[in-house]
């Protein structure tokens, strides 16, 4: 392990290679929004201020989805419970059905027994009748029918009203909430069709504003590294770092660091085969017995806290509200594994590593 870090820092000079910016998700792009604001361009910004309308059209539509389902919920339970009421009274309607067929055989033998015994006036009336409804419309016959008989009659046509009455009107409003259930699971689906428009229109914004950030940073880096190479004397768009001291933590970590620079990023990796962020500089300390968290965040509550000014080689260097993090190896730069799609690079600490600079940390 220590040959290898003789070699590396045999190396001296690094060629600073251009690096770029994170993906990040839209509110994340939407939180930088103040802190690039001096780099961004105008089109950027144009596509955040979009970003910011879709959002508020998002928690809008959200709103409205909300109240039209608690609508439809109150409506589909009162159809529910109308239903049922429907079914009950149909049940009772047959109870209805089954005591007037009773009832019409108690009424049939009394107009028999008033026949026998008063004479054929009643039976004429019977006779007369279309029917039996015809026939409960012929008032002479109650007059003429005792006042049990009548009392039957009364009975039997408050049957037939009261619960056909009954069928008509829960027919009638059971039809209507079926309609209203209709229209509003509709008006539902409506709405939950424009947020999925909206959630689409969302990620597309944010894969513009990820490819815009990703040109400009790499338009910064270009220039810095072309400003370094200017102040190094034109060495080719090198810079050069010195060989970190191998007496430190620090310096042995850098040195261990170097040996990986190529290595891809690989999303939640922690070994040669692929690092992320932290799964690299995790990885780099645990060769030399310190553990870290395999989390940026978590990092940044690690040994003590250096101020920018006085970055030494090997201290943790954080960015992007704490969502990166690399190695600083002197001069200006840091070692680190960008994202997907990259390797372990060394980039300078400036443009959008600058922009978003959120402090360091010195471990051991």
């Amino acid at each position: 392990m220590f040959a290898r870090r003789g070699h590396a820092r045999a190396q001296g000079r690094v060629r600073v290679t251009r690096s770029f910016a994170p993906l990040i998700a839209l509110s994340a792009v939407l939180l930088l929004a103040g802190t690039q604001a001096a780099s961004a361009s105008p089109s950027i910004d144009a596509k955040r201020a979009e970003a910011r309308q879709v959002q508020s059209q998002l928690m809008t539509a959200q709103s409205k989805l909300e109240k039209q389902i608690e609508a439809y919920d109150a409506v589909h339970q009162r159809y529910v419970t109308t239903k049922a009421a429907l079914h009950r009274n149909r049940q009772l309607l047959a109870v209805a059905r089954s005591n007037l067929k009773q009832s019409q055989a108690q009424l049939a033998a009394s107009l028999t027994s008033a026949y026998k015994n008063a004479g054929g006036n009643s039976v004429a009336y019977l006779l007369a009748s279309d029917s039996f409804s015809d026939l409960l419309d012929h008032m002479q016959v109650l007059e003429r029918t005792s006042s049990s008989t009548g009392d039957l009659v009364k009975v039997i046509d408050r049957y037939q009203h009261e619960v056909a009455g009954r069928e008509k009107a829960l027919a009638q409003e059971t039809s209507s909430l079926h309609g209203q259930v209709q229209e509003m699971a509709a008006r539902k689906a409506a709405i939950e069709s424009q947020i999925a428009a909206l959630h689409q229109r969302e990620a597309n914004i944010s894969a513009d504003i990820k490819q815009m950030i990703a040109a400009e940073q790499r338009r910064q880096d270009a220039a810095a590294a072309a400003a370094a190479a200017a102040a190094s004397g034109g060495g080719g768009g090198s810079i050069s770092i010195p060989a970190p001291p191998s007496s430190t933590l620090g310096g042995q970590a850098v040195a261990i660091a170097m040996q990986y620079l190529g290595t891809p990023y690989v999303w939640g990796g922690a070994s040669p085969g692929g690092f992320d962020c932290s799964g690299f500089t995790m990885y780099v300390y645990a060769q030399l017995g310190v553990g870290l968290p395999h989390n940026a965040a978590a990092q940044y509550s690690m040994g003590t806290a250096v101020p920018r000014d006085a970055l030494e080689p090997g201290d943790l260097v954080f960015f992007d509200g704490l969502g990166h993090v690399g190695i600083y190896v002197g001069g200006g730069a840091f070692i680190h594994s960008p994202h997907t799609g990259d390797v372990v690079r060394i980039s300078p600490m400036s443009g959008w590593y600058s922009d978003t600079y959120v402090g360091a940390r010195r471990i051991g």
